[in-house]
Formats: structure tokens, C-alpha cells, sequence
């Protein structure tokens, strides 16, 4: 199975409907909240598979409140 590109700030942003800057404080904060996220260079990306792991954490989390 091929590897899927790297998610970029903007393509994670627009994924979850917030701003590019928010996308960075999740990542400045060192929070739990939001996928894991890594350098690359200067650069912040995530796998998608992180994304896809994080988007069901949250959909689980929903669904026992």
C-alpha cells in the first residue's frame, strides 16, 4: 500500500474548520489537543494516519458523553 503524503498546516486546518493558527498553538501548547504533529525541517506536519487515530478519539469520546 503506498504512503500517503504528510499532512500540511493548511491541509490539517482545513480538515478539522479552524485556523492555520490554531493548528499551530496545538502544537506550541503540547496540549492533547489535536493530532500528533512533528518538524520536518521548519516545517509542521502530521501523518494522516495520526489524524485519522485523533478523529476517532474524538468521535469515541462524543459518543460516551
Amino acid at each position: 500500500m503506498p504512503r500517503r503524503p504528510l499532512a500540511t498546516v493548511p491541509q490539517i486546518a482545513e480538515h478539522y474548520g479552524v485556523p492555520e493558527a490554531t493548528v499551530r498553538k496545538w502544537y506550541q501548547r503540547q496540549t492533547c489537543i489535536g493530532p500528533r504533529m512533528f518538524r520536518v525541517g521548519r516545517f509542521l506536519r502530521a501523518r494522516w494516519d495520526d489524524i485519522d487515530k485523533y478523529d476517532e478519539a474524538l468521535a469515541a469520546e462524543s459518543e460516551a458523553a
